[in-house]
């Protein structure tokens, strides 16, 4: 019997990673759940994960093919919030203390979510997730007791931990294809008031590197200009479009490819005029470049803006916030505005 791929991993792998939540955001089509997965899979340090086997194409649709690539023609769009765990560390389970074995931690959780373009009522979509975020720091509220002040401070160092100290999403990356919508800019800026935004230019593999830093310029100028507070890793946006313009990775937007890219035979090359050879020049793949960077080296800050966001959010409630009904997403005129927005994108 084989034993379990986590009892033959290094133990200690993924340990400095700690609980983490990560969303994947955007339109419909644009390869959200793709990039979770590969995220997740090939992620060296993953010791165990939910997500199911690739299927392979069938004429059934399942659930299971809400895993699958946007373009395959068994795809079915994910119509609810989604999570799937994953484990790059182990732990005791502290609900059973008659053991000392250790299992897979399940610490690393990412939120699959539906596409706005899905729906007639995009509103639907953007609650859905906004919801989702604010019922985490009104939980979160409701465990501070109300009769004891608690300074910003003594929260800042309860709740940053090389660990992890909450259930609050830390990271929500934003996936663009081709262009930058007026309804994207507003959702950003939405989402933004309660966890750290990465925008993200998916499927680049269909797109030239000159095509995608284009791109890349004109996302940061527009986002700067209407001030959009994304996640920018420490760098600030004139920085960020100089890299840009200048062809030079390493910060947001991130180009990540959705596929694998098939290797084209050198015989087929070879028998083509070479008048009509086409001079095509693919993106490189950030995905490895960016994990590292929200995983490893800048982590500690995530988790701190994170932090500080709850704090923000937390002082502007009420004295008997304790005692009201949790409101969750946004308020009903941003969700409006939201909808004037969808319409004339």
């Amino acid at each position: 019997m084989t034993a379990p791929h986590y009892l033959l991993a290094n133990p200690f792998a993924g340990q400095n990673i700690g609980h983490l939540r990560l969303a994947v955001v955007g339109d419909s089509g644009v390869g959200k759940t793709m990039f979770a997965r590969q995220f997740v899979e090939t992620l060296p340090e993953v010791l165990r994960h939910d997500w199911e086997d690739q299927p392979k194409a069938s004429g059934n649709n399942d659930n299971s093919n809400a895993y699958q690539d946007d373009e395959d023609e068994d795809y079915v769009r994910t119509e609810a919030l989604i999570e799937k765990s994953a484990s790059t560390m182990m732990e005791i389970p502290w609900d059973n203390m008659d053991t000392d074995d250790e299992v897979p931690a399940r610490n690393l959780i990412f939120v699959d979510t539906p596409g706005y373009g899905s729906v007639a009522d995009a509103r639907l979509n953007f609650e859905l997730f906004l919801s989702h975020m604010g019922q985490s720091f009104e939980e979160k509220n409701q465990r501070i007791s109300p009769f004891t002040e608690v300074s910003n401070n003594e929260l800042m160092r309860s709740l940053v931990t090389g660990v992890g100290a909450h259930r609050f999403v830390d990271v929500c990356f934003y996936l663009i294809v081709h262009r930058l919508k007026p309804i994207d800019i507003e959702y950003m800026r939405m989402i933004s008031e309660k966890a750290n935004v990465v925008p993200i230019i998916a499927k680049v593999d269909t797109q030239s590197q000159q095509e995608v830093y284009q791109l890349k310029a004109s996302i940061l100028r527009t986002l700067r200009d209407q001030g959009v507070p994304i996640y920018t890793f420490r760098i600030d946006y004139e920085r960020l479009i100089q890299m840009a313009e200048s062809g030079q990775p390493g910060g947001p937007p991130f180009a990540v490819s959705n596929k694998i890219p098939s290797p084209l035979s050198s015989t087929s090359v070879d028998n083509q005029d070479p008048e009509d050879r086409i001079s095509f020049v693919p993106c490189e793949n950030e995905l490895p470049m960016m994990r590292k960077l929200v995983l490893e080296t800048q982590i500690t800050n995530i988790r701190q803006f994170t932090v500080k966001k709850f704090i923000n959010w937390r002082g502007k409630q009420g004295p008997t916030q304790h005692e009201q009904q949790p409101s969750g997403g946004s308020s009903s005129r941003d969700l409006h505005q939201m909808q004037r927005i969808v319409v004339h994108s």
